[in-house]
């Protein structure tokens, strides 16, 4: 029975459809600090270039946008994306890598498994064993299976349906894996960083799905302005659990949980004569 993956992504007000926002200052949950991830676009974004190019894809500007890990979660051109070495590494110890995302893929990372106890390390000065975290990684994304596990893409609390008196995830579409990428590594790793940190290995691990011919994207985009509409078609876990850290395992009942709130959705949509692409065959992944 295959087991099914959470990705969590930074909101983006056009539906991660590949391109600048059409509106980037109004944006302001993709740099909240519940966005993904952390704190990284809030510390790397360009907002006069976003101002300058809005609404135009990503895939024109290569490397240019900050949100670049989630932008293209239903993106239909390939685009660049450019991964900075962790700031506490010293100069020259390790290069930026660009990773070239496909049409429809977003980047994750199991954050959880970076923490457990195990990872803690047995040689003075050091917290944490760098090899027992990235073997922990392996296994999780071993897990998933290529053309049947689902991915659950969602955003944290920094997003428009959260407010002071409840914070809470939206679930923002689905659709099925169709390629787990391989691990990444930083470019001219010095020895001593190859030997501390798992190789250099890049904590991003790109996820293609098979949208949209399985899989389904809600359009909050259309119906920011219209508040009855947006909170009829919000779909919000009732647990909770399986969306956090990044990401972590959906199992097949959460799975039919959020399936079932979907469906809810798409008799919405039918109701107030949506012409949303895919919603009306989208929903064949389960």
């Amino acid at each position: 029975m295959a087991v099914h993956m959470s990705v969590r992504l930074a909101w983006h007000s056009d539906g991660w459809n590949g391109h600048i926002c059409k509106k980037p200052c109004e944006n302001v949950y993709c740099v909240g600090q519940h966005s993904y991830p952390g704190e990284l676009i809030a510390e790397t974004r360009d907002l006069e270039f976003e101002k300058a190019h809005a609404g135009e894809p990503c895939s024109a500007f290569p490397c240019k946008t900050a949100c670049g890990l989630s932008v293209n979660a239903f993106g239909k051109e390939s685009i660049q994306v450019k991964v900075n070495p962790p700031s506490w590494w010293k100069k020259g110890e390790a290069d930026s890598t660009v990773l070239t995302l496909p049409p429809y893929t977003a980047c994750t990372w199991c954050y959880e498994a970076m923490y457990k106890d195990e990872v803690s390390s047995s040689v003075s000065g050091k917290t944490y064993d760098n090899d027992k975290r990235q073997k922990n990684a392996e296994a999780y994304f071993a897990q998933f299976e290529e053309g049947k596990s689902l991915v659950f893409y969602y955003a944290g609390y920094s997003n428009p349906f959260s407010e002071e008196e409840e914070d809470t995830y939206v679930i923002v579409g689905l659709s099925r894996i169709r390629k787990i990428d391989d691990f990444h590594y930083y470019e001219n790793t010095t020895e001593k960083i190859r030997a501390d940190y798992a190789g250099g290995v890049i904590w991003q691990k790109p996820i293609t799905s098979n949208y949209p011919n399985e899989g389904f994207s809600i359009p909050y985009a259309k119906y920011m302005e219209k508040e009855e509409v947006l909170n009829r078609i919000a779909v919000k876990p009732q647990h909770r659990s399986p969306f956090k850290y990044g990401s972590r395992e959906v199992s097949n009942d959460d799975a039919i949980e959020i399936m079932n709130q979907l469906l809810n959705t798409v008799d919405v949509l039918i109701e107030i004569g949506d012409d949303t692409e895919n919603w009306d065959s989208g929903l064949t992944v389960f």
